[in-house]
């Protein structure tokens, strides 16, 4: 009794569902790369060549030889391969270190797309009036006083003969008289003098004695010096313009920011 044909393995394996969902996957696969082409393939177009040969001339400063510039694209091409396996492996992403560098790239780049006009003196002033302690510095007063209190019988006597000696050429050593040296900003001059005396003093002419008087005393007061206040014209002119466009790219960088941040749309989810 002779048997039927003979089935070879073969066409049984293809009838198989596993290996009809492999064959689909690998169709898939090859079309993908016939489409999109493989992800590993990193093209070196003539023009991306000759770029990159001329960024290499130009850090030589000079024509690189045959086996500098084969050497430079050897290790551009390792480089180049690297990167692209990290920006797969969504190192970029998950490493807060590179992604914190790709942040500060994107700013730089915003920033240098900005373009800041220059500020007019009226914008300047104005600038200076809302930051102006950023740009002088305190104001210090060295002086010398005297103090005659005016319960003191006779104070207004001894203190305008004690002023005539002084003016000419006299030092409060030499008449027996007990002078206090400071070197102090206003407020301290407030708290000595009160605010009104205090003004006075700031407005003395220098190194003349001259008469002032508080509510209880008389007195002789010489103007050594002051320090502090804003920097020469020129200076603070050059501060002011730098800061008043630093702010201002700040603020259109910031905004700028915010408009790419809103093309975004995020999604908070529950796993």
């Amino acid at each position: 009794m002779s048997s039927g044909p003979k089935t070879t393995p073969l066409p049984r394996l293809l009838r198989e569902p596993t290996v009809h969902f492999f064959l689909l996957a690998a169709v898939v696969l090859v079309g993908q790369r016939l489409v999109a082409g493989d992800p590993r393939t990193i093209e070196i177009t003539p023009v991306i060549k000759a770029d990159l040969l001329r960024r290499f001339q130009d850090q030589l400063n000079r024509a690189p030889t045959g086996a500098e510039a084969d050497a430079f694209m050897k290790a551009w091409k390792s480089d180049e391969a690297l990167y692209r396996e990290a920006l797969r492996e969504g190192i970029d992403r998950d490493d807060p270190t590179v992604r914190s560098v790709l942040i500060s790239k994107m700013r730089e780049r915003v920033m240098l797309q900005m373009r800041t006009p220059e500020p007019t003196e009226a914008e300047l002033q104005q600038y200076l009036e809302r930051h102006r302690p950023e740009f002088e510095a305190p104001l210090v007063y060295e002086h010398e006083f005297v103090s005659f209190p005016k319960s003191a019988p006779g104070a207004a006597d001894e203190r305008t003969k004690a002023l005539r000696q002084l003016l000419a050429g006299a030092t409060p050593d030499s008449l027996g008289l007990r002078s206090t040296a400071a070197n102090v900003n206003r407020a301290r001059m407030d708290q000595e003098f009160g605010p009104d005396v205090a003004a006075q003093v700031a407005h003395l002419p220098p190194a003349q004695w001259s008469e002032l008087e508080t509510g209880d005393r008389l007195l002789l007061v010489k103007l050594i010096r002051f320090t502090g206040g804003p920097p020469p014209p020129e200076e603070l002119n050059a501060r002011l313009r730098a800061a008043f466009k630093g702010e201002a790219e700040q603020k259109a960088a910031a905004e700028a920011t915010r408009r790419i941040a809103e093309q975004y749309r995020f999604e908070e989810t529950s796993k």
